[in-house]
C-alpha cells in the first residue's frame, strides 16, 4: 500500500506476526532479514506484502545448503520503484524456506495473496518464514516497511532487530490514509468550504472535492 506521503506500508507475509529473529542473529552474526514464527502450522501460507510480479522462483534440489540453494524453496517479487534520497530505486521482496511454491515467473500478484506455503527447506534447522527487503539491489530493514503490529519470541530477539521505524498503520475507514470528501453547496460557501479543507491540511488530487450547486 503506498500512502499519501509516497511511504510504502507493506503487509505482513504471515497472519501470525511473531518475530524469531532480527536483524542481527542472537549470537550478533549478520543476518539482514527477518525471520517469522509459522508454528503451530508449519505450512501456514505466505502472502505477498505488496502489490508486484515475481521475478524469481527457485526450487529446491533438496540437499544443497550454500549459495542461493540456502534459501531453499524460494520466491523473490519485483515491486513499483521507489523514491528514497532523490534516487528512484527498485524495491523487491524475498520468501525463503518455502514447502510450496503456487505462483509462477511473470505472475502478477496484489498485496495479500497466496504465493505458496512456510516451510523448511535450505539451510534450517527449524520451519520459519525467512523474508528479506531489497531496495536499490541492498537489504533494507524490512521493519522499516511495515506497521508496529508484531511481537518478538523473547526478549533476546528483541535486542538485535535493528535499525527500523514502523509505519503508521492509516486510521481505520481509511485503508489508503486518505479522506475522500464530496461535498455539494450553495454558491455562498462554496469558498468559504474549499479554503477549510486547505486550511485542515486535507489533500486535494482528488481525494476531497467541493462542487457548487449551480455547476
Amino acid at each position: 500500500m503506498v500512502l499519501i506521503d509516497g511511504t510504502v506500508l507493506m503487509g505482513y507475509p504471515l497472519d501470525i506476526h511473531v518475530i524469531t529473529a532480527g536483524w542481527t542473529y542472537n549470537d550478533g552474526n549478520l543476518h539482514r532479514a527477518i525471520d517469522w514464527r509459522t508454528k503451530p502450522d508449519t505450512t501456514r501460507p505466505v502472502y505477498a506484502m505488496e502489490d508486484g510480479t515475481v521475478k524469481t522462483v527457485q526450487y529446491w534440489d533438496g540437499k544443497t545448503k550454500t549459495g542461493m540453494q540456502s534459501y531453499g524453496n524460494m520466491v523473490l517479487l519485483r515491486h513499483k520503484n521507489y523514491t528514497y534520497g532523490g534516487k528512484n530505486l527498485t524495491l523487491e521482496t524475498r520468501y525463503a524456506h518455502l514447502s510450496r511454491i503456487i505462483v509462477k515467473l511473470g505472475d502478477t500478484v496484489k498485496e495479500g495473496q497466496i504465493i505458496g506455503y512456510a516451510g523448511m527447506t535450505g539451510h534450517v534447522s527449524g520451519a520459519h518464514l525467512h523474508t528479506e527487503v531489497l531496495l536499490g539491489g541492498s537489504r533494507s530493514n524490512p521493519l522499516s516497511w511495515l506497521d508496529a503490529d508484531w511481537t518478538v519470541a523473547n526478549a533476546e530477539v528483541g535486542k538485535h532487530l535493528g535499525a527500523y521505524k514502523s509505519v503508521v498503520r492509516p486510521a481505520s475507514g481509511t485503508a489508503d490514509g486518505l479522506f475522500h470528501i464530496t461535498a455539494t453547496v450553495s454558491t455562498g460557501d462554496y469558498a468559504r468550504l474549499y479554503a477549510l479543507a486547505q486550511e485542515m491540511g486535507l489533500p486535494e488530487n482528488g481525494y476531497w472535492t467541493v462542487r457548487s450547486d449551480k455547476e
